[in-house]
């Protein structure tokens, strides 16, 4: 191999532990950034567990409701939201309303 075939490998695993530690990063903490993943994780997979569900939708209302909640009780809400994310379907409506209780009442 020469130095010219070399280096666009060499960028695109630059480029790739890069993406990953700003997948990494965006997952902490509050902001635009964490809202956005958080809600589209969580919608995609609400959209898995029923047909009914439609993902912009899902995306808009939980956009909204993350930025309206208490500033104090959002990254704990984020945080619940992204675990309901990975929860299977039999388990999906159960972590969803603890999530809502977080950020309305600070449960």
């Amino acid at each position: 191999m020469t130095m010219n075939t070399l280096r666009p490998r060499w960028a695109w695993a630059g480029a790739l532990v890069g993406l990953l530690i700003a997948q990494a990063c965006e997952r902490e903490g509050t902001g635009d950034i964490r809202i956005n993943a958080t809600c589209r994780d969580y919608c995609n997979q609400a959209a898995d567990c029923n047909d009914d569900i439609d993902v912009d939708d899902c995306r808009a209302d939980c956009e909204s409701t993350m930025e309206d909640c208490q500033a104090d009780e959002q990254e704990e809400a984020l945080d619940d939201l992204d675990d309901c994310a990975v929860e299977s379907c039999n388990e999906f409506g159960a972590c969803t309303i603890g999530a809502g209780l977080q950020c309305s009442f600070g449960l």
